[in-house]
């Protein structure tokens, strides 16, 4: 039986598309047709992705050892049905508002459905820690278009009453981004943890790279009056996931640095493409030290020049402003990781 992952086409589709759903400030009296076209497109946008998501065929491959996981996906899955529910009852009462203004081109579509059949077919093929991994990196995605989603369709809403109601389904779903972050931290360093200490999974065969630690060269790019330059530690893997600490620096702006735990999903298949020469999309998320941390997704396309280097291009979102990195990447010995770590 072909499962749902319920989110990941509707994210797709809100992902990378400029101009789909984009904030203004709140209406005034007499609604132009402008607005009123962003507001339904944010509408629809934000109910597919809740009609999705609120399916939890996903639960049945939740073993019961990963008891959290699975009241976590069920109560994202609550919260969506019930954001809905909000949605169909708005556009019941206000035949203005409109539920399927999604308005992306086809080719748009068919491409992000396509990308959406890969990652469910590598859920299908994963097991353990590497399959709750890449789901709650999955469920970030998600959450975080919902939590702007509605954000933004609240800032388009000229009720009231409509507006409070999607600030508030905007706060649930920011409040679930941070409970999956959370979880997603916690089961990175236990995974890391119990790789170094158990050392029971063999390393694959079919990629060079795979027992090796991943190097990122610093990079930099230009921001307003000044450079932001990515620091990225020593990266080493562990159950398909790459772990290692993480600095930006702001110059001359210091006071907006930021370090935290950086954590890449790199499969076994990542790496045999790389190991072929070939080009090959990751993903990952950066969580900030401290209290009150916050997490970002980030998306990533590695081109290898050898089996042992390449170029990364990475990019996250820091506020309404794209981040994109360019480094040299190559992998090294174990014994890369001690001697950077010091210097860190």
């Amino acid at each position: 039986m072909k499962i749902i992952l319920p989110w990941l086409a509707v994210i797709l589709l809100a992902a990378g598309t400029p101009g789909n759903c984009q904030s203004t400030k709140t209406m005034l009296s007499g609604e132009s047709a402008a607005v009123s076209t962003t507001r339904n497109n944010c509408y629809s946008l934000l109910y597919q992705l809740l009609e999705e998501q609120k399916d939890v065929s996903i639960l049945r491959f939740i073993k019961p050892e990963q008891s959290d996981l699975k009241n976590l996906v069920k109560k994202i899955a609550a919260n969506s049905a019930t954001g809905a529910a909000l949605l169909e009852e708005l556009a019941r009462k206000d035949p203005s508002i409109k539920l399927d203004d999604i308005r992306l081109p086809p080719g748009e579509v068919s491409t992000r459905d396509a990308m959406a059949s890969t990652k469910e077919k590598e859920l299908l093929g994963q097991t353990g820690d590497t399959f709750e991994l890449t789901l709650l990196l999955t469920q970030t995605e998600a959450l975080s278009y919902a939590w702007h989603l509605a954000k933004v369709a609240g800032e388009n809403e000229p009720q009231p009453e409509r507006a409070h109601a999607l600030v508030g389904l905007s706060e649930d779903m920011q409040t679930l981004n941070q409970a999956v972050f959370v979880m997603l931290l916690s089961k990175s360093e236990l995974s890391a943890t119990n790789s170094i200490i158990m050392r029971v999974a063999p390393t694959p065969t079919n990629s060079a790279q795979t027992g090796r630690v991943l190097m990122i060269d610093p990079s930099s790019m230009p921001v307003a009056g000044g450079t932001a330059t990515l620091i990225i530690g020593a990266l080493q893997r562990a159950d398909g996931v790459y772990l290692g600490d993480y600095t930006i620096k702001v110059s001359p702006y210091f006071f907006k640095n930021e370090k935290g735990r950086l954590a890449i999903v790199v499969s076994d298949e990542s790496l045999t493409k790389l190991n072929q020469g070939k080009a090959a999309a990751i993903i990952g998320t950066a969580t900030t030290s401290g209290i009150g941390g916050r997490s970002r997704h980030i998306d990533a396309t590695a081109t290898p020049t050898n089996i042992n280097r390449g170029r990364l291009k990475l990019w996250f979102m820091s506020g309404s402003r794209e981040m994109v990195f360019e480094p040299a990447y190559h992998f090294a010995g174990n014994g890369a990781a001690e001697g950077l770590a010091q210097s860190f």
